[in-house]
């Protein structure tokens, strides 16, 4: 189709220009380029742009530390110092943890995050997930600690809660609960979870397999905009 062409190029530009910087040996600015890139790719995904920044989010009194990028409701009020913004947490949408080549560390340290703006005063939470070009950990390995058991019969994953009838005892351990999304770009190890509620109170982890990937990066971060623009400011 048409459209999954022009949604690939986006992903293959996103791929081209993290190869390119790889030749930046310093590590911070690296960072910066990479991510700076990957907000204008994410700003393409609708008109009018939905509004990314870089800094931090508040309760006024207690803040969760520099966070990569941040999703801010419409009509934000945003406290700028030079590039980096001081967001309330009422006034974000979704906050996204960037990676290079992600470990169980940096997975670990994203999940603490979520939990350091879950605590922090407010009446809404935004969403929390990791964008990843390249994964360390082994494909197997990242299936597994997202609740996912590998079927050598059917040569295909599963997650055991969603087997009728399955006991609770029987389900997959998740690794990374607080997470409410994680996306691997990399070519062998495409991944795309998004968190649901499986049962009242208790959530897995759904895997796309839509292709490009990068469609439903679109689509979360335009129902979240979208949305947003539709509804009054809490």
């Amino acid at each position: 189709m048409k459209f999954a062409e022009f949604d690939r190029y986006s992903k293959d530009m996103l791929m081209a220009q993290y190869e390119v910087s790889q030749i930046i040996s310093h590590e911070l600015m690296k960072g910066e380029i990479r991510e700076d890139f990957l907000i204008t790719i994410l700003e393409s995904c609708s008109e009018p742009k939905p509004h990314f920044v870089k800094g931090t989010l508040s309760d006024g009194d207690d803040d969760a530390g520099q966070l990569d990028i941040i999703l801010c409701r419409p009509y934000c009020h945003l406290r700028r110092l030079g590039t980096q913004c001081f967001v309330s947490k009422d006034d974000s949408l979704c906050v996204i943890e960037v990676k290079g080549n992600c470990t169980g560390t940096d997975l670990k340290k994203a999940a603490d995050k979520s939990v350091a703006i879950r605590n922090l005063r407010g009446q809404t939470t935004p969403l929390f997930g990791v964008i990843c070009y390249k994964a360390v950990l082994k494909f197997k390995t990242i299936m597994g600690r997202f609740g996912y058991s590998f079927d050598s019969a059917n040569k295909a994953y599963f997650d055991n809660a969603t087997i009728p009838n399955e006991a609770e005892a029987n389900w997959r351990e998740i690794e990374y609960p607080d997470l409410d999304f994680f996306v691997s770009l990399e070519d062998d190890k495409k991944i795309f979870f998004r968190k649901y509620e499986f049962a009242p109170g208790k959530y897995r982890f759904f895997r796309s397999v839509q292709s490009p990937l990068i469609q439903e990066l679109f689509s979360l971060m335009r129902g979240l905009w979208i949305t947003a623009n539709q509804v009054p400011t809490p």
